[in-house]
């Protein structure tokens, strides 16, 4: 397990999209989570998907109520795997910040 000061210190090397596009492999998610101290990004990534996924049902649901629900759940999929590495990216500056934020108190 790591401390909380390497944590801090994990995020600050992650300023490219590697992890972010790697949020897609299942439990690299879960792995960033332990190594970097932050849950941020698995967050952002799970309510960002849950809105996207929720409104995009609804607006099809409007738009076409007699929808093919094998083509939504394809379409929704890679709505998914396109959103995902978006909302990773997000999670993991935000954690940067404060986690800088947090070494320059120290």
């Amino acid at each position: 397990m790591t401390t909380k000061l390497e944590g801090f210190q994990n995020r600050q090397k992650d300023v490219g999209w590697g992890y972010a596009i790697a949020h897609v492999v299942p439990f690299v998610g879960p792995y960033y989570a332990i190594t970097r101290r932050t849950t941020t990004p698995l967050l952002f990534v799970f309510l960002g998907n849950f809105a996207i996924g929720f409104t995009y049902g609804v607006i099809v649901a409007i738009v076409n109520p007699n929808y093919d629900e094998k083509k939504l759940e394809k379409s929704g999929t890679l709505i998914g795997l396109v959103a995902t590495p978006i909302l990773a990216k997000k999670g993991i500056e935000n954690a940067r910040k404060e986690g800088q934020k947090r070494l320059e108190k120290r």
